[in-house]
């Protein structure tokens, strides 16, 4: 409380002391609104120096915050300054928010009374609403370190504006009053005329006017317009575009595949290549239906047997139904046929051993690796991406690339709260934010492929294209195989992979007979709708099963943001303003 006491009263000492030194007799704005929306702005300051000075200095602002940290500016141009009506001796400089004038001779002082008169024009200070054009402006401003006798603002509007359709009000005081001040007259020339006075350092006097919009003729700023302004009193709301064009520069450089050639339909998968590979370079993600093409491969490659169990299992009918919804098969067994080999990646092996673990040898039910297999996807993923990385079809895991962009996506959204908090900017924190989320955008796309990735991606989608196209009956493909189970059970898993199941396995309706070796139905015979069905239902059954996990593992409108509406401001408010002293 004491520092508090110390701090007002060393103010009031410099007030005091400045007051002693010099004092402003009349501070007399002339306002003259013309047909474009600028003001032309003349102001008389006369001065009484007690003590000697070199002249004046004054600071207007140019650049204003709102509440939400949007910044305004406007347009000011000094076009004269004169002192006792000759041409002044004056620099201006930028100073912050401010357009600073120091007025005055620096090799020579002054003392007595003495005039100066600052004329300048000021562009985008006319507040637009539906109805009004409202000019809220402070006149004197709040900052002078010395007293002011009197003050008057008289007011010149365009020709077509009717006097008696304009509503004005002003307010007179310290920063933030709503102390009404005078009542606007006009004189015989049809201006207003606004009075205030005397004002103590710290005290001002602002005016504010709304004008019919369509007798004063002044067009509105377009949106262009606008947004150009707010970018020029914004920059870092250019930081969005900034960041979307790195981003595409980056994604150019180190995230976009190499070219690749014409797709031509291939009949068989490349060389090598599993089905769970195949899905990755498909969409860079080792995801679930990867995962269960995959053990359609090692069923085909006659390491497992898939059998449907029907609703006549004891003990599970009622669990399995609730698990898959549906009254086809309740569950499926898998059974263990020739042990892991040379031939199967690693990968593969890792999926063959976590089905046949050491609880489950020989045989497990689907149903039995709820809550269970999801501790071994990280593993299975980041071999599959090794698998991948080893061969020479990515230069690094696509997921840590897509998690390192994802990562510093999230850390931008948190940063853009905690600036956000911190300026008091909420246009800054959604800068950073959208910046942010343009980063986060980009992650999905950013895992790049090799040159040798790229040219099996591309037999890759010509074995897709064929999967996808052979169920057009007119469409033949040159050297195409003829249709078989052999062909069917081949290319199955990477239909899946594909996420073709469906299209793959209506084609061979009319062809088999008999079920693949691989796969027991739990109806007698052999149906190929049946055998579809079983095979969606396998295929989400997997997906479902393998992902499960317990839940225990994881006022009013106001036109200016200081608060005016017209009628509803304060000392202070608006456009204008600034202070000064002698120096």
């Amino acid at each position: 409380m004491r520092k508090v006491a110390i701090f007002f009263l060393l103010v009031l000492g410099l007030s005091v002391a400045a007051s002693a030194t010099l004092r402003i007799n009349t501070f007399d704005a002339q306002i003259a609104l013309d047909n474009s929306g600028i003001l032309h702005i003349q102001e008389k300051i006369n001065v009484d120096f007690y003590s000697p000075h070199h002249g004046i200095e004054r600071f207007i602002p140019v650049s204003y915050k709102r509440s939400t940290g949007e910044n305004i500016t406007v347009s000011l141009r000094v076009t004269s300054v004169t002192q006792d009506g000759v041409k002044a001796r004056y620099i201006t400089r930028r100073s912050g928010r401010n357009i600073l004038m120091r007025i005055g001779d620096p090799d020579r002082t002054i003392t007595g009374t003495h005039t100066y008169t600052i004329t300048y024009t000021v562009a985008r200070a006319i507040l637009f609403h539906n109805d009004y054009i409202q000019l809220y402006w402070n006149v004197t401003g709040n900052n002078w370190a010395i007293p002011i006798d009197s003050a008057s603002a008289t007011v010149i509007l365009p020709k077509s504006v009717k006097s008696a359709d304009v509503m004005t009000t002003s307010y007179v005081g310290y920063y933030g009053s709503n102390a009404r001040g005078h009542v606007a007259t006009i004189d015989d020339q049809g201006r207003f005329v606004f009075t205030a006075g005397p004002l103590v350092p710290g005290e001002g006097l602002t005016i504010d006017m709304a004008i019919p919009r369509d007798q004063a003729g002044i067009a509105a700023p377009t949106t262009w317009q606008r947004i150009l302004w707010f970018l020029n009193a914004n920059k870092y709301a250019a930081l969005p575009i900034l960041t979307l064009i790195v981003m595409f520069m980056v994604w150019l450089k180190v995230g976009k595949d190499p070219r690749k050639g014409t797709i031509a339909p291939r009949f068989e998968p490349p060389r090598g290549m599993h089905p769970g590979e195949a899905g990755v370079l498909i969409d860079d993600r080792a995801d679930l239906r990867d995962i269960s093409a995959m053990v359609i491969g090692l069923a085909v490659k006659g390491h497992l047997t898939i059998k449907e169990v029907g609703a006549d299992q004891e003990g599970i009918a009622e669990k399995i139904r609730g698990l898959f919804g549906h009254a086809g098969p309740l569950d499926y067994e898998f059974v263990k046929g020739k042990n892991a080999d040379s031939d199967l990646s690693d990968a593969e092996t890792t999926l063959f051993n976590a089905i046949f673990d050491s609880a489950h040898p020989d045989k497990r039910l689907l149903s039995s690796m709820e809550n269970e297999f999801y501790k071994v996807l990280p593993k299975l993923k980041s071999t599959l991406y090794a698998g991948l990385i080893k061969k020479g079809y990515y230069p690094n895991n696509p997921e840590r690339t897509r998690k390192s962009y994802a990562s510093a996506g999230m850390f931008g959204i948190v940063l853009a709260i905690a600036i956000g908090g911190w300026s008091g900017s909420l246009y800054l924190a959604l800068a950073i934010a959208l910046s942010a989320l343009i980063v986060l955008a980009f992650s999905p796309i950013m895992p790049r492929k090799t040159k040798k990735g790229v040219l099996v991606l591309q037999d890759l989608l010509g074995l897709s294209e064929y999967i996808h196209r052979a169920e057009v009956k007119q469409m033949e493909f040159h050297d195409a195989p003829e249709k078989s189970p052999q062909l069917f059970e081949k290319l199955l898993p990477y239909a899946m992979a594909f996420n073709l199941t469906s299209i793959w396995t209506k084609q061979f309706e009319g062809l088999m007979s008999e079920s693949p070796q691989w796969y027991v139905g739990s109806s007698p015979g052999f149906h190929p709708a049946l055998f579809y069905l079983g095979m969606m239902s396998l295929s989400s059954g997997m997906e479902r099963t393998f992902v499960s996990a317990p839940r225990t593992s994881s006022g009013g409108h106001s036109a200016w943001g200081g608060g005016s509406s017209f009628g509803g401001g304060f000392s202070g408010g608006g456009f204008g303003g600034g202070g000064g002293g002698g120096w």
